[in-house]
């Protein structure tokens, strides 16, 4: 009697630590799919990551990546760039490090505060929030970059690519 009660004591817990928190959103695939971005991200040195994108195509929201796409190969751009900032640090230069905020939910979306530390500049840090959207099987993907209320990634791309919204 004691091995079985002992038996389903251990269970139990076990089955309550795997519970999520009430209150709290499902956020560790949002994070974890954030954190494999910014790990190939910062193999890529010197703003290369334009070369090797494809790499991360399927981290992306497949709408976001196109127009992204868009925007780096188009003949403006490489006449006069009109992504003159780095999508993914906000701002002109690479980032050394990242750390993550708590993630937020909200509905589909999980949002996540990102602090980058800009590579030998003055002023070392930015901020931006990254929206992780969930799919249908489950996992998340990058949906949007949003660096403060009046300008994020996913408008700009908009008025620039020539796709309209996505």
């Amino acid at each position: 009697m004691k091995r079985k009660f002992a038996c389903t004591l251990l269970v139990g817990t076990l089955l309550l630590a795997a519970a999520p928190m009430p209150g709290r959103s499902n956020d560790s695939g949002a994070t974890a799919t954030l954190k494999k971005f910014y790990a190939w991200y910062s193999l890529q040195p010197n703003h290369e990551w334009t070369g090797h994108f494809s790499q991360v195509r399927s981290l992306f929201d497949p709408g976001l990546y196109t127009m992204l796409e868009a925007v780096l190969r188009s003949k403006a751009n490489q006449q006069e760039p009109i992504m003159d900032f780095d999508p993914f640090v906000n701002a002109q230069w690479d980032a050394s490090s990242y750390a993550f905020g708590a993630p937020i939910g909200k509905n589909a979306d999980v949002q996540v505060p990102v602090t980058l530390n800009l590579s030998g500049r003055p002023n070392p840090k930015t901020k931006l929030t990254a929206v992780l959207r969930k799919t249908a099987a489950g996992g998340y993907i990058i949906y949007n970059f949003v660096y403060d209320p009046t300008f994020n990634l996913r408008d700009f791309l908009q008025k620039h690519s020539g796709h309209g919204p996505i």
